[in-house]
C-alpha cells in the first residue's frame, strides 16, 4: 500500500521529533550561571560555551513549543546587564559574551533582542519581566541609528561575521562598517514592531507609535532603495557608492521572512530567483549562494553555497507569507528529512550540508537553530509562525 505523502510528512516529522527526545537535545542548551553571565543563558551545544545573539533567539523559539520561556528571557538579560554598563558607545553590547568576558569585539549584538523579548513574553503569558530593562532595550537600537544609519537612512554591518551570515560575499569585511545589508534592514525593521509591541503591552503608547512609524518608514526605504526591478531582486548597498552590490546570495531574501517586500516583488523575486532550481532551489533545500556566482562552493563553502536550516526555515515562512504554501511545505520535508538522514547516520546534526547530496559540510553534532526543524512541516502545513510579532 503507497502512503499518503501527508501520512509520510507526519512520519518524517514525528521521527524527528522522536531522535530529539532521545538525544535530550533541548534540555542540553541552557547554561548554568558563569563568570559574568549571572542568569542561565541559553547556548548552542557542541564546542561552544558562549552566550550567541541570534542563535538565542531561535532556540527560544524552539523552546517555546514546549512552554519553555524562562531560559531566552535570563539570557535577554544576561545581553542586556552589559548596555551603557561597560562600554562608551550607548545601547552597544556584543554579539557574544563568554563567562569570563567579552567576545567578538567591536561586532554589535544583531538586533534580535526586541524580538525574542516578544517570543519569551508570549511564551510566559508576561510583559511585565521585560520592563525594567525596558530603556537598555530601547539603547540598542539607538546604537544601529547612531552608529550604523547610512545618511540614506539604511544600516551597514560591521563585516560579514556580525552579520552572522560570517563569509557572505555580499558583506565587506575590509573595508568595515561599508555594506548596507537587506537581511540587516529587515531585523531592525522586525525590532521597531517588536519594541512598538512591547511599549503597548507596558502602557508606553507614545512610544508604541514612534516605534511603528520608524518601522513603516524603513520598510519603505527597503521596497524602493534596495529593490533592483531589472534583476528581480532585493540587494545589499555599498555605501560608498550608493550602488547595488549585485550578488545573489540568499539574505537578498529575507525580505520575504520579514513581510517587508510588496506582493508583486515577492512574486517576482520568488518565481525568476528563489524557486529556480539553476540558481537557489535545491535538491536538500535553498543554496545560500546562487550557483552562478564565481565564489559558489557546495562542498566547503560555509555560506557560500551549502544549505543551512536556518536559512530554509526563514525562507519557507518567507514563501507561506505571501501565499507559496506547496512550496513551503516541500522545503520544510526536505529540512526535516536531511535532519533525519544525519541523526540516523551520526547521532548528530551538522551547521550546513551539500545542497545536491545532502552530505555535511562543516562541523557535526551542532545544536542551535537545528533544533526548529522539530517543527516546520507542521508550521507549514497549518501555517503557524512562532516568530511572529503579535
Amino acid at each position: 500500500m503507497i502512503m499518503a505523502p501527508s501520512v509520510l510528512r507526519a512520519q518524517t516529522q514525528d521521527e524527528l521529533a522522536r531522535l530529539f527526545r532521545q538525544h535530550r537535545f533541548k534540555q542540553t542548551i541552557t547554561k548554568p550561571p558563569q563568570g559574568i553571565l549571572k542568569r542561565p543563558y541559553l547556548v548552542p551545544s557542541g564546542p561552544y560555551f558562549q552566550l550567541f545573539d541570534w542563535d538565542m533567539y531561535f532556540m527560544g523559539v524552539a523552546l517555546s513549543y514546549d512552554g519553555v520561556g524562562k531560559p531566552l528571557a535570563s539570557s535577554i538579560e544576561d545581553f542586556l546587564d552589559f548596555v551603557n554598563e561597560r562600554a562608551n558607545d550607548r545601547g552597544y553590547v556584543p554579539r557574544e559574551i563568554a563567562p569570563d568576558g567579552f567576545w567578538a569585539l567591536p561586532e554589535m549584538c544583531k538586533p534580535f533582542l526586541a524580538q525574542a523579548a516578544v517570543r519569551a513574553s508570549l511564551t510566559l503569558h508576561d510583559f511585565h519581566w521585560i520592563a525594567p530593562y525596558y530603556g537598555k532595550l530601547g539603547d540598542t537600537l539607538h546604537f544601529w541609528e547612531n552608529a550604523r544609519q547610512s545618511p540614506d537612512g539604511l544600516f551597514r554591518w560591521f563585516n560579514g561575521v556580525e552579520s552572522g551570515v560570517d563569509n557572505n560575499p555580499a558583506v565587506s569585511d575590509s573595508p568595515a562598517v561599508t555594506t548596507e545589508g537587506v537581511d540587516l534592514a529587515c531585523y531592525i525593521d522586525r525590532e521597531y514592531q517588536a519594541m512598538a509591541l512591547i511599549a503597548e503591552k507596558l502602557g508606553k503608547t507614545e512610544d508604541a507609535s514612534v516605534y511603528r512609524q520608524k518601522a513603516d518608514a524603513l520598510r519603505h526605504l527597503i521596497q524602493h532603495r534596495m529593490w533592483s526591478s531589472s534583476d528581480a531582486m532585493f540587494y545589499n548597498i555599498d555605501s560608498r557608492t550608493g550602488k547595488f552590490i549585485r550578488i545573489k546570495t540568499w539574505t537578498n531574501f529575507v525580505t520575504l521572512w520579514a513581510g517587508v517586500a510588496t506582493p508583486e516583488q515577492a512574486r517576482q523575486t520568488i518565481q525568476q530567483h528563489l524557486l529556480n532550481p539553476k540558481e537557489f532551489w535545491a535538491p536538500y533545500g535553498v543554496r545560500t549562494l546562487s550557483p552562478d556566482e564565481p565564489l559558489y562552493n557546495p562542498n566547503s563553502g560555509y555560506w557560500r553555497g551549502p544549505v543551512w536550516v536556518i536559512s530554509n526555515y526563514l525562507l519557507m515562512h518567507g514563501l507561506m507569507n505571501f501565499g507559496y504554501h506547496r512550496r513551503a511545505t516541500e522545503l520544510a520535508v526536505k529540512t526535516v528529512h536531511l535532519l533525519v538522514l544525519d541523526l540516523r547516520k551520526t547521532g548528530g546534526m551538522n551547521e550546513c550540508y551539500n545542497p545536491e547530496t545532502g552530505a555535511p559540510t562543516a562541523g557535526g553534532h551542532f545544536l542551535s537553530w537545528d533544533l526548529l526543524g522539530e517543527h516546520m512541516i507542521q508550521e507549514a502545513a497549518r501555517n503557524l509562525d512562532p516568530t511572529a510579532l503579535k
